[in-house]
């Protein structure tokens, strides 16, 4: 019993030296990962004179996320933007779920040629979607060309054997449960 109350003691004692925010960053970490709770009080924790609340959030965003495996968590609607020297993607998505927020989304672009050769771009993106929302995003695609989707229609959805046309979706997701 002497040995345990020794230990405990000694604990304490590293605990004040080593100051509690450092003690409770872990307790936070390992009992709130994947929620908003997590978030809220890593951002209480790790307040910065020199970085704005956004930067702090965004570092707490990508400490806590998860990965999500349901499609409602980014439906969407959204298409090509192509710029002087840079394709991005753009539009809405929507997060049908009542109990999670989505904060982080990979999109897939895929260009389908004459003989039907697939050729795959992905690119990702922060994003913040609250239950039963939308939110608008922008994401600019790298390696994809203007010239590659010029002219380009959108696949259809029961094409067995698509021919030079594109399609896209997003292909991973994570977020926070509430």
């Amino acid at each position: 019993m002497k040995n345990y109350f020794i230990g405990f003691l000694v604990c304490i004692v590293v605990a004040l030296m080593i100051g509690v925010d450092p003690v409770k960053k872990i307790a936070n970490e390992a009992m709130n990962q994947g929620t908003v709770r997590g978030v809220d009080t890593c951002m209480s924790y790790s307040n910065s004179a020199a970085l704005s609340k956004e930067a702090v959030r965004a570092m707490c965003v990508r400490t806590f996320q998860k990965r999500l495996y349901h499609g409602d968590y980014a439906t969407r609607r959204a298409g090509p933007r192509g710029e002087l020297r840079t394709v991005s993607w753009s539009g809405t998505l929507q997060n049908k779920i009542s109990d999670h927020v989505t904060t982080w989304i990979r999109i897939s672009v895929t260009l389908y040629d004459a003989d039907g050769v697939r050729q795959e771009y992905s690119a990702e993106t922060p994003i913040w979607i609250e239950p039963l929302s939308e939110a608008e995003f922008k994401v600019e695609v790298p390696n994809l060309e203007p010239e590659q989707i010029r002219n380009i229609k959108f696949c259809y959805l029961d094409d067995l054997a698509p021919t030079t046309c594109m399609a896209w979706d997003v292909i991973d997701i994570m977020g926070l449960s509430l």
